[in-house]
């Protein structure tokens, strides 16, 4: 697992891609909370509870039990052959995190990564 956290700042509008296939995923220009995800995407959550589809993932789910990162990281053990990337978002006090499959092991450096996943809409 490949885990990097980012911490915006001063944000009003942005919209969310996967780091690999630039697709845009199905979120409010507005929200951390994705609807639909697209590219290599695998899950999403909140530090407070499974939102969004990550219910398409049971795996995951069946591990929460106080912490998204130790279910994340259980989850992550299991497939030690994958290359998983995951974001992890601070905004104000609230915490967001966001799996990718890195199929093609694309060694990208961390800014690039957040260049790509968050665009700030003008």
């Amino acid at each position: 697992m490949n885990k990097v956290t980012f911490e915006p700042k001063n944000i009003r509008k942005f919209s969310l891609h996967c780091p690999f296939s630039n697709e845009k995923m199905d979120n409010e220009d507005n929200s951390f909370e994705i609807y639909e995800g697209a590219g290599n995407y695998l899950f999403a959550m909140c530090e407070d509870c499974l939102f969004c589809d990550v219910g398409n993932n049971d795996e995951i789910e069946k591990y929460w039990d106080e912490s998204p990162l130790e279910a994340i990281e259980r989850f992550t053990s299991n497939y030690p052959d994958k290359n998983i990337l995951v974001i992890e978002i601070s905004y104000g006090n609230e915490s967001y995190f966001y799996g990718f499959l890195n199929k093609k092991n694309e060694d990208l450096s961390n800014e690039e990564i957040e260049k790509r996943f968050f665009k700030e809409l003008k």
